[in-house]
């Protein structure tokens, strides 16, 4: 493997495996209820599809040689996390980089860590992959954050594998953008509006593309989730099971995705948790976000205030408003030149969003922020921001995986729009399209198609600010025979925060079961 585990893994709440989902009302989306005495089963309403029978799902089988080829890394991964991120299990790691080169133009190396708690069975483990994003939390700490926090009954007799897209964490990390550059794409105008206010980000997003084009040449075009689909595939055959099961989060939901689309016999139970739409446009995909993002924000400002010590003070959401307007008018002074604005800031309130265990540390951030202290912030930051730290592939994902390139006066326009309808998000998501303006025009990006092999269950979040609920619910139908199932809280990815979705997600990867069309589980 190329490089270590990231020390800085985010732990979700601790998992028990309790509760039940029943379905409600045909008249608006059905609520899950949460129950501490033995689940009894509720009549389904009329128009509630049942879930398919458990014989269309393959069978969780050992594979004997799914070990083959990891060295154990053990000691060398435990050194980079903190003992209490273990969730006090006895975490077990192997090693491999896996040569791949199917799908693209040019041969790469996919870094897989397995993780298992304690060590591997006798016959061989159950193998579950887990693909995670770009821009975010790997595969590798994915694997890492479910070992540590799913519930036991769920882990028992398998073993995690944590694929890593190329780009990423241990798959040969991408550095194409130089640093003076990433920041500016960080601290650009989070308000503009207009095709001058714009041109800062305009200009550092054609020079990101330039970078790029001259670092990777040929290979440009390799990062996207058609390839990363292929790399899938090719670490399932190296481990040797014939129905491979995958749980994959946020883009790597959308890997999953095309990998079952595309290997139908080669698919085995597989849980696509924030599944984005691939048929989105940016406008539609920046209001949908912007929307997500405010349902968030009301969600940790009530967490917030729920906490005796809250730095933000009795109205949270007021005060990071007012903070990013004091950013805007008065930007603070970082380290080595660094300048701290409300875009920068907006970044991280919207990383920190994401990652509801985050919340205290990014309410301490933004409090500092507006008592001229930025380092809180930057340290937000600094994970994604560093090289090889995903952001370079997280744009290179993005581009390469639309046609849009639209220009300077269209995101203008939209900006305008979006902001007059969410004065504190819309601009912000608005400019997403400005990044790909000047990149090459991808030759292959065909629809996607409904799977033929066996269901999905998809999960989406109501205040997902990465991958919205809306674009998870069409990512579900495309699918065809997919099963969804919302939960009303926040954050990016639901798995495993509540009794709720554990349930559905036990029942489906260890029972073999798909909840019922329309579950919905509370926050």
């Amino acid at each position: 493997m190329s490089r270590p585990v990231r020390a800085a893994l985010v732990l979700l709440l601790g998992a028990v495996l309790l509760g039940a989902c029943a379905v409600g009302p045909s008249q608006r989306p059905p609520v899950a209820t949460v129950v501490d005495e033995p689940p009894t089963a509720e009549p389904a309403p009329e128009d509630a599809a049942p879930g398919p029978a458990p014989s269309l799902l393959p069978p969780l089988v050992p594979a004997p040689g799914a070990g083959a080829g990891f060295t154990d890394c053990t000691a060398r991964v435990r050194g980079t996390i903190d003992p209490a991120e273990l969730g006090g299990r006895d975490l077990r790691f192997g090693c491999q980089s896996v040569p791949v080169g199917g799908g693209g133009s040019s041969r790469a190396e996919v870094g897989v860590l397995q993780v298992s708690v304690g060590p591997l069975p006798p016959g061989g483990p159950v193998p579950i992959a887990v693909v995670g994003e770009a821009g975010g939390p790997t595969g590798s700490d994915r694997a890492i954050r479910l070992a540590a926090t799913a519930p036991e009954p769920l882990l028992a007799g398998t073993a995690l594998y944590g694929v890593d897209l190329r780009g990423t964490g241990n798959s040969e990390p991408v550095d194409c953008i130089t640093p003076s550059v990433r920041e500016a794409l960080v601290d650009a105008d989070p308000l503009a509006a207009d095709p001058v206010a714009l041109t800062g980000l305009r200009d550092a997003a054609s020079a990101a593309a330039r970078t790029c084009t001259q670092v990777l040449e040929t290979a440009l075009t390799d990062f996207r989730t058609a390839v990363d689909a292929e790399d899938l595939e090719e670490v399932r055959a190296t481990l040797g099971v014939e129905r491979m099961h995958v749980v994959g989060v946020g883009e790597g939901a959308g890997v999953v995705a095309t990998w079952v689309r595309r290997h139908p016999g080669a698919v085995g139970r597989t849980v696509l948790d924030g599944a984005p739409d691939a048929t989105t446009s940016f406008a539609q995909r920046a209001r949908e976000r912007a929307a997500a993002a405010r349902d968030a924000l009301s969600a940790f400002a009530a967490d917030c205030t729920a906490r005796t010590d809250c730095p933000l003070g009795p109205d949270p959401a007021g005060a990071v408003t007012g903070i990013l307007t004091n950013l805007r008018a008065a930007p603070l002074s970082g380290p080595a030149g660094r300048s701290v604005t409300d875009g920068t800031a907006t970044r991280a309130l919207i990383t920190g969003l994401g990652e509801p265990a985050q919340w205290p540390a990014l309410a301490t951030a933004i409090a500092g922020a507006g008592q001229g202290d930025p380092q809180g912030v930057l340290d937000l930051l600094a994970p994604s921001e560093a090289d090889g730290g995903g952001f370079d592939a997280s744009i290179l994902l993005t581009c390469n995986d639309t046609l849009e390139r639209p220009t300077p006066d269209q995101v203008a326009r939209d900006a305008g729009q979006a902001r007059a309808a969410d004065p504190l998000f819309g601009a912000y998501f608005a400019h997403d399209a400005l990044l790909c303006s000047s990149w090459p025009v991808p030759t292959d990006t065909p629809p996607p198609g409904p799977a033929t092999g066996p269901p999905s269950l998809v999960l989406g979040t109501r205040g997902d600010p990465f991958t919205p609920l809306p674009g998870s619910e069409r990512a579900a139908g495309q699918l065809g025979t997919a099963s969804l199932v919302t939960w009303l809280g926040a954050g990016h990815g639901a798995f495993p925060g509540t009794p709720c979705i554990r349930t559905a997600v036990a029942g489906y990867l260890r029972d073999g079961t798909l909840p019922q069309q329309g579950t919905v589980c509370p926050p």
